[in-house]
């Protein structure tokens, strides 16, 4: 009795400083589970099963703990696969009788499409004045994440130009006249191109050795040896983007990599085994920088390899380097 009334004047004095006004969480769920086990319950809820890529979707945990029990919310961040937290929130614990609750939110953001799977979490708890630990673990949660690409990028409508615009006859001369001066303008437009691509075509360095030089610098930085591995995997990243929008015309850089991946299955000109593998390349590389992966040197090295191999795949012959100097 006198630790239940000591609880309720704990709580009392929480709720006359800072912090939030109540712990109530605002919105539905359309996940809502809850686990018990003895004197503890935990809920797991989430307010979406079924988002866009462009979404954000909220998560509740909730743990209810009896007096002369003492209970800890659990940590999932290395759980969130493709999941990023753009914020989270913890209320100030209430008395409910003889029962502590306690709360915390998060709101979470994909990086990709597809299913996304959190795995159970698991609450701790033991008794005041016990070593002995027992737990109560949630299930499986299971969130849809479905994309904002259309389906089939090769379906989408193209429409018909609208029809030649009727010209009256009275300005046909004057048509004619302006035709003329275009055409001459043109004439002489493409040969000054022309003359400017020569030149800029000798001075142009290829893509793959801008890229060579790029991975070389990068390694001479030492990032590696720091342990900045997760520095070293995006500037990665950015440097086989660039080689791909350099080399083959697709704006890499500027894209979200699902978007790159959509374009490069038609637009990619290189074997199907390697899109795969920049794929799984670009996919790891986002979890590294956006997900919170953590990579350890060996992976790092092998990133550095992919991209260094695909550069040295894709690289133009010397043949057909010779041959476009001269067509230009």
């Amino acid at each position: 009795m006198k630790r239940t009334v000591l609880i309720s004047m704990v709580v009392a004095i929480l709720a006359s400083c800072g912090g939030q006004e109540n712990g109530t969480v605002a919105g539905s769920f359309e996940i809502d589970e809850t686990y018990r086990r003895g004197p503890v319950s935990f809920r797991a809820a989430l307010s979406r099963k079924e988002i866009t890529i462009a979404e954000r979707v909220t998560m509740l945990l909730e743990i209810r703990v009896r007096d002369g029990y003492r209970a800890e919310l659990p940590s999932f961040g290395e759980k969130l696969e493709l999941f990023g937290i753009v914020d989270y929130e913890t209320f100030r614990p209430e008395l409910h009788g003889d029962t502590v609750v306690t709360k915390r939110t998060y709101e979470l953001e994909p990086f990709l499409s597809g299913d996304y799977a959190i795995p159970p979490m698991t609450v701790r708890f033991t008794a005041e004045g016990d070593s002995v630990v027992y737990a109560v673990e949630s299930d499986t949660l299971r969130v849809r994440v479905n994309s904002i690409l259309p389906e089939d990028l090769a379906e989408l409508e193209i429409r018909n130009a609208a029809g030649p615009v009727y010209i009256p006859a009275d300005y046909t001369v004057a048509i004619i006249i302006a035709a003329a001066v275009l055409a001459a303008a043109a004439v002489i437009y493409l040969l000054w191109r022309r003359r400017t691509a020569k030149t800029a075509a000798a001075l142009r360095v290829p893509a793959h050795e801008i890229a060579y030089r790029a991975l070389e610098d990068l390694r001479a930085r030492g990032l590696i040896e720091k342990q900045l591995y997760k520095e070293f995997t995006a500037e990665v990243a950015d440097i086989l983007r660039r080689y791909i929008e350099d080399r083959f015309g697709l704006k890499a850089p500027e894209r979200t990599t699902e978007e790159f991946l959509a374009e490069a299955r038609e637009g990619l000109p290189v074997e199907e085994g390697r899109k795969r593998i920049i794929a799984e390349f670009l996919v790891h590389c986002d979890l590294v920088k956006f997900a919170s992966l953590k990579p350890v040197e060996e992976d790092v090295k092998r990133t550095f390899a992919t991209a260094r191999d695909f550069i040295e795949a894709t690289k133009p012959s010397e043949e057909v380097r010779a041959a476009a100097t001269e067509a230009a």
